[in-house]
């Protein structure tokens, strides 16, 4: 449950602070499916630097698109945010850190924001970031059991990548 709530939490943090992926004289998005498949890519490849059998046990309440919150170009609150968060259970406590370590630098590699990194701290590694050029959302956090939860969040898109027609 603990687990749970924390990861809520990154969600909902990352949610929030959601730049909005429209630019007002273009409005087409990334569609859904397109952003599930670059969140996907951004997780397995950072997980991959961990060695090819890292466990990644998927959080089922990151399945759900959520509403975009408080869009800050102003656009439609109709939009939506997707994303995808792993647990990563074979990750013992005292390998936390050299993990956090090794997918810190490969996104950095990506060419990928490091908006913050804590290193070996009490409550273990945390990293938060967006990538480049898309400004999707990423995150790394250690639960209170010391278990890593990787995940990203898209920016807010419209689920077939357009507005809605207007309905008359």
């Amino acid at each position: 449950m603990r687990r749970m709530m924390l990861s809520m939490l990154a969600i909902t943090v990352a949610v929030s602070s959601c730049s909005s992926g429209e630019n007002m004289n273009n409005p087409n998005t990334t569609t859904q499916q397109q952003a599930i498949a670059r969140i996907e890519k951004l997780i397995s490849e950072a997980v991959a630097t961990l060695g090819p059998n890292t466990k990644m046990e998927l959080i089922s309440t990151s399945l759900e698109p959520m509403k975009c919150l408080e869009p800050s170009d102003g656009g439609s609150e109709d939009r939506i945010v997707v994303s995808r968060s792993y647990y990563l259970p074979d990750i013992s406590k005292d390998r936390t850190v050299e993990a956090a370590e090794k997918i810190k630098k490969h996104w950095e590699t990506q060419g990928h924001e490091i908006t913050v990194f804590r290193g070996a701290e009490p409550g273990g590694p945390s990293i938060s970031g967006r990538t480049r050029p898309d400004d999707f959302l990423f995150s790394l956090t250690t639960t209170q059991d010391g278990v890593i939860d990787i995940g990203a969040n898209s920016t807010c898109i419209w689920p077939n990548g357009t507005p809605e027609p207007k309905k008359p």
